[in-house]
């Protein structure tokens, strides 16, 4: 994550993001996309291959691709439209809060 990091009080911000509590995005239109990531959200314990691994059976399951397939995932789980790599991202989020901010994103 540190070249995604401009200055190291950065860091506790997207700490802030990985561990805590985070409003959920209005994400019109992405319901069944977001479902559909849902249900191929893999088991623990995540590491840097789940985004990649995830992603692509997203994509499988949903078709989409580019910015149509990050740009949601990214928002739902982050809240954020940019910030770190999200393969070094979610294994801090983990699954259970991975979970609840798509689950919070579908019904948002």
């Amino acid at each position: 994550m540190r070249g995604n990091l401009d200055m190291m009080s950065e860091a506790r911000a997207w700490w802030d993001v990985a561990a805590g509590h985070i409003p959920p995005m209005v994400l019109e239109g992405e319901g069944e996309f977001l479902r559909a990531a849902l249900d191929t959200l893999p088991p623990e314990p995540f590491t840097p291959m789940t985004w990649p691994d995830w992603t692509n059976a997203v994509k499988a399951a949903t078709g989409r691709k580019g910015k149509a397939l990050f740009m949601p995932l990214r928002q739902a789980l982050t809240g954020e439209d940019h910030g770190p790599d999200l393969k070094d991202l979610l294994p801090l989020i983990g699954r259970a809060r991975a979970e609840e901010r798509l689950r919070a994103a579908i019904q948002a």
